[in-house]
């Protein structure tokens, strides 16, 4: 699972209040894909799929990501829109899979450890109580 990061200020950045001002929802799709890009490891890039699936009307739809173009959370490009300074707040995806693969290595070389310390077979204190033979 990956995290994202929303500033403390997030409530009173202009950007945002400025989105606000034109469309409330548009706050709510903000974080929403702020939240997916996270999830899926995007760099910011939302795709249009993902916007049209929050909204049943064009017209909710368009005014708010007008919304958030227009305060420049959002930049357009080929394939949706890009989450403005999204990696200067937000590990990017090479990153997290770096943590990822490092955090996986610690936990393996954990349970070697563990391997080496109690080889199979071997019974230990905390294994319960030996039986006793009847």
């Amino acid at each position: 699972m990956a995290w994202v990061r929303l500033d403390d200020d997030f409530h009173q950045h202009p950007k945002i209040l400025n989105a606000w001002r034109h469309d409330p929802a548009s706050i709510g799709l903000a974080t929403l894909a702020l939240s997916w890009s996270g999830r899926y490891l995007t760099d910011g890039q939302i795709p249009r799929s993902f916007v049209d699936q929050w909204f049943e009307a064009p017209f909710d739809r368009n005014r708010a990501i007008q919304a958030l173009e227009a305060a420049g959370v959002w930049v357009p490009n080929d394939d949706g829109w890009q989450i403005h300074d999204y990696l200067a707040y937000q590990d990017s995806r090479e990153q997290i899979l770096a943590k990822r693969q490092a955090e996986s290595a610690r936990k393996q070389r954990g349970r070697d450890a563990q391997s080496a310390r109690n080889p199979p077979g071997i019974r230990r204190k905390s294994d319960g109580p030996t039986p006793t033979p009847t």
